[in-house]
Order: structure tokens, then sequence, then C-alpha cells
């Protein structure tokens, strides 16, 4: 059977058909882009990702984990740089006023073009004007290249006499939370803190669904540690012989790289960093992504975000190109110096000598709604007339599907809700019984459902089942006192 090819249409018709996401307020023409909701199969998706992440990352790693607010004052945000540096370089068609990424625009019709957001306005106009770069809509001419904010900005209370501001990303809580976690939580360096939930950005051209949208999840981690003691890592035996794949600033080509050899040839500052790159790589593997899709691309000085010494995006191979899902950033003291600066209060940590320092940080910041989408097409499987999502049994959206194998015998529909309740308590469960076992079989697979168990005119004199297997549709027949821990070795293993 030939092979079909995914494609991004491929998983937007899937996620319309089986309602994973979709634009938020459809219903009205002028909903506004870059907004979408999760139906049920695709919030269960998502929560599991999420749930995945803390599991293997943030609990394994021994990360503390926090829940901070989405509103805060132009204080935290003139003291983080955002307010003056968190801009994205625009130009407008002089015609229909449409907003474009200057350097999106000309990396999108320029072959071999190095365009990169770090360049100046009167860079990007040039290569605009030079490459005879027009308005994509209708033709127009551009308007000179200018800076636009990406922060969104909410009124706040009656008075509205302060300004205030959806956070663009989930880490600056954690920066403000840190003075009180070392003494409330007996903080030790170094430490991971973490968090999971919304951020906003102004995008200038909210696209491609996921990708680039305005409101969107992520999942942090802030890694605190003291820079004299970067290479002091526990465990890095356990991932030194590890392979990463990496991508040199300047080099075309991808190559696995051991985590020690990583440290020994200095292409990181030490072994911490090492560390969590093979961490973060191992989640990865874990959500079902093949290393030869996925590397982490070394950014060169004019590519990194303000605050970053040092920067790697991780990246998936997806229909639409390298799309990256992971912000890797050594952000030394920057944060922790600037809000000690903008608050008047003494952020410093005092270790177990009496030392005072402001600890550096290792970041990784992970965009739950990108690793959504990748995960999706990276699974996702058309052969023939059958579409599958071939999830990991961990993250997908039911553990198992209960069919009576006819819907109108009594005998087979009582045992089958029987087994449903259970097993509900321990499972992500679903009842089905409309339609031809087949027809239930094929809805189960498009939505990535690793198991189903059919109650059959067998089961009354054997007290067994029938367990098939999403990928092979391989079929056995299991006793019901033992489905429990089948299903737990085949879905939770440790």
């Amino acid at each position: 059977m030939t092979e079909h090819k995914i494609t991004y249409d491929d998983v937007i018709n899937l996620a319309q058909r089986r309602s994973l996401f979709f634009p938020s307020s459809e219903i009205y023409t002028g909903y506004l882009a870059g907004f979408f909701d999760y139906g049920p199969y695709g919030a269960a998706i998502k929560r599991k990702i999420v749930d995945m992440w803390r599991k293997d990352l943030v609990q394994k790693e021994d990360f503390f984990e926090i829940d901070g607010a989405i509103v805060m004052s132009e204080d935290v945000f003139n003291s983080s740089g955002h307010l003056k540096n968190f801009k994205d370089p625009i130009t407008r068609c002089t015609k229909c006023k449409s907003i474009f990424r200057a350097d999106k625009l000309l990396e999108e019709n320029v072959k071999d073009g190095n365009f990169k957001e770090a360049m100046s306005n009167e860079e990007l106009t040039k290569a605009l004007r030079q490459n005879k770069i027009i308005c994509p809509k209708c033709t127009g001419q551009l308007m000179d290249v200018d800076k636009a904010s990406l922060m969104v900005e909410v009124k706040v209370g009656v008075a509205r006499d302060k300004g205030t501001y959806l956070r663009p990303e989930s880490c600056q809580s954690i920066f403000l939370d840190f003075a009180r976690l070392t003494k409330t939580m007996r903080l030790k360096l170094p430490k991971g803190v973490s968090q999971y939930g919304k951020v906003f950005r102004n995008e200038i051209s909210p696209r491609q669904s996921l990708i680039r949208s305005i409101e969107f999840s992520q999942m942090e981690t802030e890694v605190f540690f003291d820079p004299a003691k970067i290479n002091d890592i526990e465990n890095f035996e356990q991932v030194e012989d590890y392979e990463i794949m990496i991508q040199r600033a300047g080099d075309k080509s991808t190559k696995p790289i051991k985590a020690k050899d990583l440290v020994a040839k200095k292409l990181v500052s030490g072994k911490l960093i090492a560390y969590y790159l093979a961490r973060t790589q191992e989640l990865y593997e874990k959500y079902g992504i093949k290393k030869e899709d996925m590397r982490f691309r070394e950014l060169d000085s004019d590519e990194r975000a303000f605050y970053a010494k040092e920067a790697f995006d991780f990246e998936v191979r997806t229909s639409i190109g390298w799309v990256e899902l992971i912000a890797n950033n050594y952000r030394t003291d920057y944060d922790i110096k600037g809000h000690m600066e903008g608050s008047k209060e003494d952020l410093r940590y005092t270790d177990d000598k009496g030392n005072r320092l402001i600890p550096h940080i290792w970041e990784i910041s992970i965009g739950v709604d990108r690793t959504f989408y990748a995960i999706i097409e990276n699974s996702m499987r058309i052969e023939g007339d059958r579409t599958l999502l071939s999830l990991p049994a961990r993250i997908a959206p039911i553990d198992v599907a209960i069919f009576p194998l006819l819907s109108n015998k009594e005998e087979l529909t009582k045992k089958a809700k029987e087994l449903y309740y259970l097993l509900r308590c321990n499972f992500d469960v679903f009842y089905d019984e409309s339609g031809s076992i087949g027809k239930r079989y094929a809805r189960m697979d498009e939505v990535g459902v690793h198991f189903c168990v059919t109650v059959d005119f067998d089961t009354a004199g054997t007290d067994t089942v029938t367990l098939r297997e999403r990928d092979s549709t391989k079929q056995e027949r299991v006793k019901i006192s033992e489905l429990k821990n089948i299903l737990s070795a085949k879905i939770r293993p440790c």
C-alpha cells in the first residue's frame, strides 16, 4: 500500500471532523483570529501531554510547581525588559492596510535569504525594497518597517490608573516568587521551578492555527543555579552517553552529540545545560517524536532573545517545515537582577555557608499548543480508507473503549456496561454501541484510542473479552479478571 504523506491540511481536516480544535467563537462571522477552543478529545490529549510533562520532567527532576497570576502590572514588565524589547518588525500595506511580519515575509519570498528578527528596521526595509516584495493580499506597496509591541494590555479595576498586561510568558511569576520560595520551601540550588498556564502575545499575523496564535499555553521551567557550580550536577552519568540532536549555529546539518561531548567540547557552558537538553529530548521521544525529526538548533548572537547568553530552539519537523516548540535559554542573572533593581528588594540567595549570590537561570519554555500540533501530525497515518492517530497510550484521549458486539442483544449490552462501570474508576473509558463494530473501531482509531474491548457471544461462557490494539489491529482473548492489570501495564508503565 502506498504511504500517504501527511500534510497540514490533513491535520486540520481531522481536527475539524473530530473537534480536536477549532476557532473560538466560530458561530460569529467576525470571530477573532488567533484564538482556539479544544473539543473533548483534543482537551483530553492536551491535558495528558501536560500530565506527562508533569510526571516525567517536573516530578522526576524534583522541581517545584507554582500557579501564578496571568495579569501583572507594568512595573514587572518594565523590569523584565518586555515593554522596551518585546517587539516584532512589521510592515503595512499602503493600499489594503494589512499588516505583516517583515522578517517572515522575506523568509517566505526570498530563497536562500538570511533574514532575522533582530535586524534593524532600516535593514529589513532595504531588503523588502531590493527583493521587490509587495503585499501578498492585494499586490499593494509596503510601508517602511517599524516595531510593534507583542504585549497585550488590559484594564483592571475601577480607577484604571495603573498599567496592566496579560503575561506574554509564564516565567515572570517564577522569578518574582523565587525569594519567597527560598524561605518557605527551603529551596536549595540547583532547583527547578515550573508552571503551566495561559500566556498572550499580540501576534502580528495569526496563522497556521495552533502554530501562531495570540492565546496559548506554556509548560515552563526555570532552573536556578550557582554559576560557579554549573558542573556539579547529580545524575549526569545517567545521560552522559545519551545522544542529543544538535544543529550548530551556521551549520545546515543536524548531528547526534553525546551529552558528555557537548561539555567536553565546550559546545555548552556546562553539565547542567547538557543534562536538561537530554531530559527535554527524552520527554519528546516519549511523546512519540522520532529522533531524526527533532533538533536543538543553536542560535547565534543576533537571533537570541535579549536576555539570553546561550540558546537552543528545540524544533520538530512537520509538513510546514521545522517548527519551534521549546525555547531553551541561558538567562544568566538577568531576571533576578532586573527585578531587584525594579522592586528595590534584595532577592539574592544565601547558601549554607552564608554566601550571598544572584542565581543564574536555565530556561525550558515549552509551547503546549505547538507541541500538541506536532504530536498529532507526527502520529497521524492514512492507510487506504483508514485514518488513525498512532499516539503513545499515555496521551491517548481515551484509555479504552468498551463495545458490545451487537447493540440489539441485551446479554451483550448489559455485560459491556458492567465492564464499563468496572473500569472507569481506574481508566478513561468510553462506551459505544452505535453502528457496526468496524465503524466503531474506525472512530476510535481516528482519535488515537489505543485499546478497544469487545464483549461477544463467547464472553458469558468463558468470562473473557476481545482486546484489540489500535496500530496492528491485532486481537487477543483476555480474562475479565486480568483486564485491569493488563491495561495498567500497557498504558501506565512506570
